[in-house]
């Protein structure tokens, strides 16, 4: 194989398997198959730990906050604040507090609320923090942000006419919303939302079927959340007069970012790409020939909502070809595979199914391998 540039950068494949382990074991993958490749290998940080990075591109200390967590449970926010005077900037990320596939029952994480994240919030608004940006990640909650807008002082009604308390999912029993005073708050402060998540508040795009496939509600509590997501984005639009329904990353974490699009926020920014930029990752990028990634799970609802990976969204935008490495039992329908045949070179290469690591760690070594093999193959034929 001539001389090539490329870039290897996962997530956590497996359980036992995070992002880091993933990168290297593809990156010794493409140096057995290509020896004098180019090989960059970096790794994308994990739900919870994005404040990290910043903190090693950007500078800044940690401060925390007393919140209650998606349970209702008393719990330290920790954010990040870089920068001086005016130009003071805090980062909130939404992974610190809401619940991952394996934390909660079903019935608890059905009942799990936003509104830690809205007290949060409401901390730095009042301690006069001229800028926020919040980091929207993958792990979501079910109140569609209805607990965060309570705790920044929505009146949250319920079937008679009371003020529904906190110490429950305020979605489940709202009948009505007064959401005016989020709103005016809103206006005091430089608020910068940023996610990789495309799906919508409501509708074929929303985001209850990821939630019941991650968390397996039934299909009575879908149905419930669906019939008071479609409620709340209608009383939603009487504040501001703004339609979420089917704004992109209006379903971000949730409706996290619907229900601040809803009180007037600005639409969200990308979140890769600007990570990229600030950690060094988009020269680098620029520079590359292939990029190698991998994902856990590839499903139809995850094509329906543009769940793509990030990365290979960034690396279609820059025109760099992108492969990815998949686990063999979610390997798209040929539907999906249509799908995504604009952006992945090779779609799927198969590696044997097993819980333990040391499979995953082979298989992972000759998918970097197969990968790489295919890409030459490809470009071979593209030159004749």
């Amino acid at each position: 194989m001539t001389a090539v540039r490329i870039i290897v950068a996962a997530d956590a494949f497996a359980k036992t398997i995070d992002g880091v382990m993933t990168s290297q074991l593809l990156a010794d993958g493409v140096q057995t198959a290509a020896p004098l490749a180019e090989v960059d290998v970096w790794a994308f940080p994990p739900a919870g730990r994005t404040l990290h990075a910043l903190q090693r591109a950007l500078g800044g200390e940690f401060q925390e906050t007393p919140v209650v967590d998606a349970f209702w449970q008393p719990t330290r926010l920790t954010y990040l604040v870089v920068g001086e005077g005016s130009q003071r900037t805090a980062y909130v990320e939404t992974d610190w507090l809401f619940p991952g596939l394996n934390e909660g029952t079903a019935d608890e994480v059905y009942n799990a609320t936003s509104f830690g994240l809205g007290e949060a919030l409401l901390h730095l608004m009042i301690a006069g923090m001229p800028h926020i940006v919040l980091i929207i990640g993958k792990r979501m909650i079910c109140d569609g942000g209805i607990g965060m807008l309570q705790a920044l002082g929505a009146v949250i009604g319920d079937d008679q006419g009371q003020d529904v308390g906190s110490g429950r999912n305020p979605l489940l029993v709202m009948q009505g919303i007064d959401a005016s005073r989020p709103a005016l708050l809103l206006r005091k402060v430089d608020l910068t939302i940023m996610t990789d998540n495309y799906f919508t508040y409501t509708g074929k795009q929303g985001f209850v079927g990821l939630l019941a496939a991650h968390h397996h509600f039934t299909a009575a509590q879908q149905r419930e959340l669906n019939r008071q997501l479609a409620a709340a984005q209608q009383l939603l639009a009487d504040t501001c007069h703004i339609p979420i329904r089917d704004v992109p990353g209006s379903g971000a974490g949730g409706g996290i970012g619907g229900a601040l699009l809803a009180v007037g926020a600005r639409q969200p920014v990308d979140f890769a790409p600007w990570l990229g930029e600030q950690v060094g990752f988009m020269p680098v990028l620029a520079q590359a020939d292939l990029v190698i990634t991998a994902a856990p799970v590839l499903t139809p609802v995850m094509g329906l909502m543009s769940g793509v990976v990030p990365l290979a969204r960034v690396a279609q935008a820059h025109q760099v070809p992108i492969v990815l490495a998949l686990q063999p039992d979610h390997t798209p329908d040929p539907g999906l595979s249509e799908l995504f045949a604009d952006i992945y070179l090779t779609r799927v290469t198969g590696l044997m199914g097993s819980e333990r690591s040391g499979v995953w760690r082979r298989g992972l070594k000759v998918a970097g391998s197969e990968l790489v093999t295919r890409f030459e193959q490809c470009r071979q034929m593209a030159e004749k």
